[in-house]
């Protein structure tokens, strides 16, 4: 495997075929992978390593920064220790697409522990690693090839704080990438189609591959969000089946947008019931409802 060369000097962004001259755009929808269980056939793909961590997109423009979700909320607070070392790279304007993480005790990003780390100020365990780079000084990137804007990027982030982690592209037989990355515990890879712009939304030319199986569980119990109008769900608690039973498996805080809360919290109205499920033989509710608060309200729904 071998990274991906630079060559093409930041001082040639407006030789950089595809670069178009604009004003610096708001948040940007980002590209999103479509998922594959296994890597794309052919040439003319990369790999980069997929952490488990937020999707967050950088903008800096003449000293002000703001660090946007993946939905596009301004998550510059949560974000603070990112947007902090921002003001030490070295352009007037830039746009990063990038994913904020923390590793854990075995050197991988732990996404829980990343959680705890949100809207520390001055954080030392936060990490962006940086994979794409939208616009630089006065330049929209998103018509250049993949391979240009990397080269860029790696260029801009070459003196940058430690915060900021360049993702490698790396060259590689797709099936012998894939099952090394699956071995080192990582979460996945993410496949990229050399010679391709930057485009929002779900796209063939980026393929995700993940290394950790989902799962289906069963919603047990929920949590509504006080004082919100229309009302709406702020935590799960889920259940699975073991043995004929069903027994507690953990609690859901993420992974739902704000449409999904309050359609969900209505969903589950005529599904609610008034003892837990978990009560049925298992045990599980006595184990567990020290960790959960007094008012729940239990559903059965998949």
């Amino acid at each position: 495997m071998c990274a991906v060369a630079l060559r093409q000097s930041r001082s040639e962004v407006s030789r950089v075929t595809g670069a178009r001259k604009t004003a610096i755009p708001g948040y940007i929808e980002p590209c999103d992978p479509t998922l594959r269980e296994k890597p794309p056939p052919g040439e003319g793909w990369v790999y980069e390593i997929k952490a488990d961590g937020y999707r967050a997109q950088l903008h800096l423009h003449d000293g002000d920064i703001t660090v946007y979700s993946r939905t596009g909320l301004d998550w510059t607070e949560q974000f603070s220790s990112i947007a902090a070392s921002a003001h030490k790279v070295n352009a007037k304007s830039a746009i990063i697409d990038g994913e904020a993480v923390v590793y854990g005790s075995g050197g991988l990003p732990d996404f829980q522990r990343l959680r705890r780390e949100l809207g520390r100020k001055h954080s030392e365990r936060v990490r962006y690693h940086a994979f794409d780079l939208l616009y630089l000084d006065g330049y929209d990137l998103r018509g250049a090839a993949y391979e240009d804007r990397k080269r860029l990027l790696q260029q801009l982030l070459a003196n940058a704080p430690e915060t900021f982690v360049y993702v490698e592209a790396l060259e590689a037989d797709g099936d012998e990438i894939f099952a090394k990355a699956c071995q080192l515990g990582l979460e996945g890879l993410v496949a990229k189609r050399l010679g391709r712009p930057y485009r929002s939304g779900r796209q063939e030319t980026w393929i995700k591959l993940k290394c950790k199986k989902s799962e289906t569980f069963p919603i047990v119990a929920f949590v509504e969000k006080l004082g919100a109008h229309p009302r709406k769900i702020a935590s799960l608690y889920v259940g699975r089946h073991k043995d004929g039973k069903l027994v507690y498996a953990g609690k859901v805080r993420t992974g739902y947008t704000e449409t999904t809360a309050r359609e969900l919290r209505e969903r589950l109205d005529p599904l609610i019931r008034r003892t837990s499920p978990l009560d049925s033989g298992s045990g599980s509710r006595r184990r567990h409802g020290s960790n959960r608060p007094s008012k729940l309200r239990w559903s059965m729904a998949r």
